[in-house]
């Protein structure tokens, strides 16, 4: 079986493999473990008055047995991360398991791994690319699944390459294979796996800077398809071509620039109604006014898949502002706001399944983050942490705040 093909299993005995060759292969042994080898452990306890995400019109006393929706979670964490070098040529994994365990709603209380693992390769002066794998398994969010018990699969393997074939020119290809997996019987018509092949020419300007076309092409096949109302069943597959022009512009020595933008159509292979053709555009601006405050600036119109409950699309519209603050050396201040406004009305006529979800969704995310590092080892931040939802779903929306306290451990030198 090709290595792109491997399973989650046999990526994550690769990994191991790997860790154990680079541990023998060093003849340092007494400087492995934080130099080679960094493990890492973090603490994080988030208190919240609806953790959940329960909307404004769900029953919580018969689906949670009470109408308090306040809970406190932990979440304990440890990994490592390998860093190896030979020649050229970069290897990286990273991989970690963590326990996340709910004071109240103990029911949700589950475990997630998350191990990943890259080879930055180089062939000559000109050719250059990369090979992996990345296995998330994890709670899905509750923003679309409030209350529900749902460990998601997601496993990428994937290989892209730049030839610079002229000092001016860059010819890049990529190919990426996604696998998601539901374990919740409900919710397995989530189920899919993506094929994307992309291709792309940039200018190099000899500033650094590049300006480009890519063209995309994927193709997506459900796995678990289940009947719906009328004997039909849920979308089986579709077919999605992107034309997309691609800046990378620095403006002055403090702002940059990035945008990605051009046409998409999606052909659907069970409801031709859903196609879509439109424009597709992602806009970021960075700023960097002063040498400890950092500006960012970011708005979007795109079709993605619904909170990754199927590849059936929401038309996303919004923007989001970042501002990063070094109050000193070892302290940064880090505020963020976001505004999404998530149509998918299509969907709901054909499969029923947003009447749950409501047609049109306004989602508002706003945080601040206080972060103190007194060494390069040792990070304990704050968060406060606003959200909430207005949707024309009849199980209405809801509003939730919360508070992170966190702690992170790195062994090793930087």
């Amino acid at each position: 079986m090709p290595f792109l093909m491997f399973p989650a299993k046999r990526l994550l005995s690769a990994a191991i493999l790997a860790a154990a060759l680079l541990f023998l292969y060093s003849s340092a042994h007494a400087g492995i473990i934080g130099k080679l080898i960094r493990p890492y452990m973090s603490y994080s306890m988030t208190a919240d008055d609806n953790l959940l995400r329960i909307r404004d019109q769900m029953d919580a006393e018969a689906l949670l047995g009470t109408n308090n929706l306040f809970d406190i979670s932990h979440r304990f964490l440890g990994g490592a991360v390998i860093d190896k070098q030979i020649s050229r040529q970069q290897l990286h994994i990273n991989g970690n398991w963590s326990h996340n365990r709910f004071e109240k709603f103990n029911q949700i209380n589950n475990n997630a791994f998350d191990i990943q693992g890259n080879w930055n390769w180089f062939l000559g002066n000109r050719l250059e690319g990369n090979l992996g794998a990345n296995f998330n398994k994890s709670q899905a969010p509750f923003l679309f699944q409030p209350g529900i018990k749902n460990l998601r699969s997601q496993h990428t393997e994937y290989f892209n390459l730049a030839w610079h074939y002229h000092p001016s020119w860059r010819l890049r290809g990529d190919y990426t294979h996604f696998d998601f997996e539901s374990n919740n019987l409900v919710l397995r018509f989530q189920n899919r796996r993506e094929d994307r092949f992309q291709t792309g020419l940039d200018y190099l300007a000899s500033s650094g800077n590049s300006i480009g076309m890519q063209y995309r092409h994927i193709r997506g096949k459900f796995t678990s398809p289940i009947q719906i109302a009328g004997g039909a069943f849920t979308e089986s597959g579709y077919n999605q071509n992107e034309i997309k022009g691609k800046i990378d512009w620095k403006l002055t020595g403090k702002s940059h620039l990035k945008f990605l933008g051009g046409w998409v159509q999606r052909n659907n292979a069970t409801f031709s109604a859903s196609d879509f053709s439109g424009i597709n555009a992602r806009l970021t601006y960075l700023w960097q006014p002063t040498g400890k405050v950092d500006i960012t600036l970011s708005g979007w119109r795109e079709t993605v898949a619904i909170q990754s409950l199927s590849a059936n699309f929401s038309l996303n519209t919004g923007g989001s502002a970042t501002t990063a603050w070094q109050l000193s050396g070892k302290t940064k201040l880090t505020g963020y706001f976001s505004y999404l406004s998530q149509k998918f009305d299509r969907f709901s006529v054909l499969t029923n399944q947003s009447a749950d979800f409501g047609s049109n969704n306004k989602i508002f995310t706003a945080s601040l983050e206080l972060t103190y590092a007194p060494s390069y080892n040792i990070e304990i931040s704050t968060a406060a942490v606003h959200n909430s939802l207005s949707s024309n779903s009849p199980r209405g929306g809801f509003t939730a705040n919360g508070v992170t306290v966190s702690l992170r451990y790195i062994l090793g030198n930087q």
